[in-house]
């Protein structure tokens, strides 16, 4: 691994980014690892795993989302981070895999179209994905709504379709999982906060007033 190249790219990420975001991106960067370590164990897998590109991109994936938002945000932190790797004199090999990597995260492959080479982009993406399949996620949906209609008064009624909307969510994400040991590590989350949805919406069913 060239920790050095590794280390500063963390070290912009921070600073690019902020605690929180860098918070954030750490974590995405923590499940990669995983499971990078998981499929490499695997005998069926027929790419060979770049880990400093993979741990790289997880780092400088969201880089660009500070200053341009998150619209098209993959492009532009492909850019910049092709950029911060050519001032560190890396690679041309490894900066092509992390630029495809980040430019590539973003994207969701139907399962019917999906082939057993996993690129560093497929496991970036679960790896990103991860975070979003818990309950965390239902109350940033909730504060999301609040805060675009801070107006609407909600209703039994309006929440369970908000969060009948959230679980569909969920469900699509869940399916969309490139690799199967992001599923497995996904599905307990998953399950549970299914089942807390379906228990919520089903309290709601008479649509009384809140």
């Amino acid at each position: 691994m060239d920790t050095d190249v590794v280390q500063a790219a963390a070290q912009y990420a921070e600073e690019v980014m902020g605690g929180e975001g860098f918070r954030y991106v750490s974590a995405v960067v923590a499940n990669c690892k995983l499971l990078a370590l998981e499929l490499e164990t695997q005998e069926d897998q027929a790419f060979a795993i770049d880990t400093d590109a993979l741990i790289i991109a997880g780092y400088l994936h969201d880089i660009s989302t500070v200053t341009h938002g998150f619209q098209d945000h993959q492009v532009k932190s492909a850019e910049m981070a092709v950029e911060f790797l050519r001032q560190h004199e890396a690679p041309d090999a490894l900066v092509q895999h992390v630029e495809q990597a980040i430019l590539t995260h973003t994207t969701a492959i139907a399962s019917d179209q999906r082939t057993e080479a996993v690129t560093e982009g497929n496991i970036l993406y679960d790896a990103d994905k991860l975070g979003r399949l818990s309950g965390l996620a239902v109350i940033t949906s909730l504060i999301e709504f609040g805060a675009r209609y801070p107006n609407r008064a909600v209703t039994g009624e309006v929440l369970a379709a908000i969060l009948r909307h959230v679980e569909e969510r969920f469900i699509e994400l869940y399916q969309s999982l490139h690799t199967a040991p992001a599923r497995e590590m996904a599905r307990t989350k998953f399950n549970n906060t299914l089942s807390f949805l379906d228990g919520v919406i089903e309290h709601l069913s008479d649509a009384t007033p809140i």
